[in-house]
């Protein structure tokens, strides 16, 4: 019976989106992913495009040729890597979207999946995956919403070039084919993930095999048609609500009742650069908090053994105050800027010193901030997965777009609605802790735009759960308080502090006793070290600089990351 429920489901689709749909529309000069080649650093005068995708970057530069403004190509670049990347992000996901216009204005958008009105975390089904642990997806409604507040085209436009992508097919990179074969058990268990995402004996694709997706592409031509109203009250919603109301917790009037939200905007500064992220349930204040502690301490006089630490101890004050505001009562805007202010990083700072200038202690005696830190170092926090996406986009008229989306775990819920195409993210179920109705739960997803003299100088952001707002704050300190350029920069080793620091092996960055730089004192702090390789565990950060003298771009994708992309314009 499960199977003839699916298969008229998947009939319905065919029908509704196929037929009496307008054709694919002529996209001879969209990306053709097979011939796509990763080039992770690249300079442009016309504007840049970063991804973790040659086929998404190329979209993104296929709409900045053909007019579009950074706003265009952003939505377009974020389609297309639901297209390229489908275990990463989707049309099943959430949004962080952060913007900077072209008239000095910023805005941000938060499409983080939400919880269903009728969900009972009491009595709910708790699983790793599965149609448990879907919400509501955030990210149709959050990309429609950044086009129209600031884009130029149509959603048909920006909708062409990943529809071509869907339809013609795209070439699998490494990084995509090990991720679908690595939940390739999983995905056989949703018949919409095994037909979408599978051979059709239910094999795994491998490296340079060409993925086609009609399902999706059918979808993505009735959203370019009929925009994201499809999606949440019309006939694309009518097939999720069928699906889900079945087998998970989202129903109709859940769909129906979304709606992105403005973001609250977070600002700082470290030396001569103003900051600028999104709060919760992005992370961008805690970056921005840690930034700005960090430069209260003056890291860059150090030596960097006791940088290396004052990093960490930075960064565990953030992630401390943002677990303090999680739990106060106060207004979300209230907390924002208390953890954003200068005197919050003074009084951070203070604690900092004191702890560098105290004697060192027997391994089993950490040094500690304060208790606090004691407990947010050994309690259970909300596992947060490696696997997200993120984009950076300029144009040459001043707008610039920083956005990351995800699905939570790679694959989400490994589920897929058949003849939709398209996996849904893991929301519910305790991954990302305890959640009520109507909650949106928060992520580390923090992007971020760095302007100077008013005007935008870097678009970063990245993914990798905690390790992103780690990764900002060692590439960003080092290009601001020490001059290093971007690609500098993001090739250097980084540090993570939690239960365990982390910190990254690489031989340029070793002490003489043949270890990265801070590890010795760490441990002599009392702290448990990991020394970890030079990998995508440390973030994958896509990012642009602008420099303020020519105006010309530079992208460059994590090095850590070898189908990172990055392209500009050359008109």
């Amino acid at each position: 019976m499960h199977d003839l429920v699916d298969m008229r489901i998947h009939s319905l689709i065919l029908v509704v989106f196929v037929t009496g749909c307008s054709p694919v529309p002529d996209m001879a000069s969209a990306p053709s992913a097979p011939d796509a080649r990763p080039t992770l650093s690249a300079t442009s005068a016309h504007g840049m495009v970063v991804t973790g995708s040659p086929a998404a970057t190329a979209a993104g530069v296929t709409i900045l040729e053909a007019g579009g403004n950074a706003i265009d190509a952003a939505v377009a670049t974020a389609l297309a890597l639901a297209v390229a990347e489908p275990t990463q992000s989707g049309l099943g996901g959430r949004t962080q979207a952060l913007v900077y216009l072209a008239d000095g204005t910023s805005f941000g958008v938060d499409g983080t999946t939400a919880v269903p009105a009728d969900y009972d975390p009491d009595t709910a089904e708790q699983s790793d995956d599965g149609y448990p642990v879907i919400g509501v997806p955030g990210t149709v409604a959050a990309l429609e919403a950044v086009l129209q507040r600031g884009g130029s085209m149509s959603w048909s436009e920006v909708i062409a070039p990943a529809l071509s992508l869907a339809a013609g097919g795209v070439v699998l990179t490494g990084g995509e084919a090990g991720r679908l074969a690595s939940i390739a058990d999983r995905l056989r268990e949703s018949d919409g993930a095994r037909a979408a995402f599978l051979r059709a004996d239910g094999t795994a694709y491998a490296e340079g095999d060409t993925l086609r997706q009609p399902d999706l592409a059918a979808v993505l031509r009735t959203l370019g048609d009929e925009g994201a109203d499809a999606f949440y009250e019309g006939r694309i919603a009518e097939v999720i609500a069928r699906d889900l109301e079945e087998h998970g917790y989202v129903d109709r009037a859940d769909l129906a009742a979304y709606r992105p939200r403005p973001s609250i905007l977070t600002h700082g500064r470290i030396g001569g650069l103003d900051l600028l992220g999104t709060y919760l349930p992005a992370s961008g204040g805690t970056t921005i908090e840690a930034l700005q502690i960090a430069a209260q301490v003056e890291v860059d006089a150090l030596s960097s053994d006791e940088r290396a630490v004052a990093t960490a101890l930075s960064l565990l004050a953030a992630f401390e105050d943002r677990e303090s505001a999680l739990a106060d009562a106060r207004p979300e805007d209230e907390d924002a800027a208390w953890i954003t202010s200068v005197e919050r990083a003074r009084e951070r700072a203070e604690e900092i010193r004191a702890v560098l200038a105290a004697p060192p202690r027997p391994t089993a005696q950490r040094h500690e901030l304060h208790a606090p830190v004691t407990a947010l170092s050994s309690r259970k926090t909300p596992t947060e997965s490696p696997f997200t996406t993120h984009l950076s986009v300029v144009d040459d008229r001043g707008n610039a777009v920083s956005m990351t989306q995800s699905l939570g775990p790679s694959g989400g819920s490994r589920v897929a609605t058949p003849g939709l195409g398209f996996l849904y993210a893991a929301t519910l179920g305790g991954y990302l802790g305890r959640v009520e109705p109507g909650d949106r739960p928060w992520s580390s997803q923090s992007p971020l735009i760095g302007l100077r003299d008013g005007r935008p100088a870097f678009v970063i952001g990245g993914a990798g759960s905690r390790r992103i707002i780690s990764g900002l704050v060692n590439t960003l300190l080092r290009v601001e308080l020490d001059g290093a350029s971007l690609a500098e920069a993001m090739a250097e080793p980084r540090l993570h502090p939690s239960s365990t620091w982390s910190f990254e092996e690489a031989a340029a960055q070793r002490s003489t006793e043949g270890r990265p730089a801070g590890a010795k004192l760490a441990e002599a702090l009392g702290h448990e070290v990991v020394i970890r390789p030079f990998d995508v565990w440390f973030a994958r950060l896509n990012a642009i600089a602008i420099d303020r003298t020519t105006g010309e771009f530079q992208g460059v994708a994590d090095p850590r990351w070898p189908w990172g992309s990055a392209a500009g314009p050359t008109r």
